[in-house]
């Protein structure tokens, strides 16, 4: 198992569909191309991508997700019945996202470098 699979690295996606408005999935995939396909093979309407961001531990973040907006679910039938909500614009999960992407860039440098230096003066 290498190190990207145990850090979980992909993408965390909201997608939104043409035939259901203000309902919005909150997923997790390698490739959200891939994803939006399987999704419309088994749901009518377009399905389209409406934020994306690759991320380390992608599968807790997106439980959390769906933890947190779990009072909106929306059931649907097809691929992913279960990860939809209704929300009239995705916003909070955006900006959510959004401000986590930005901690794991600055958080992740500065508790390498606080590791090596403690590392280095405890030799």
């Amino acid at each position: 198992m290498n190190i990207k699979s145990k850090l979980d690295y992909r993408y965390i996606y909201i997608l939104g569909n043409s035939r259901y408005l203000f309902r919005y999935k909150i997923g997790i995939a390698k490739s959200i191309e891939n994803r939006t396909k399987g999704i419309e093979s088994t749901l009518r309407g377009t399905t389209y991508e409406i934020f994306a961001v690759k991320m380390f531990f992608a599968m807790r973040i997106e439980q959390l997700l769906h933890l947190i907006y779990s009072p909106l679910s929306a059931k649907m039938r097809g691929s992913g019945k279960t990860e939809w909500f209704w929300m009239i614009l995705p916003v909070t999960p955006m900006l959510f996202l959004i401000i986590l992407w930005v901690l794991q860039w600055v958080l992740i440098p500065l508790l390498i470098v606080g590791a090596a230096y403690a590392w280095l003066h405890w030799l």
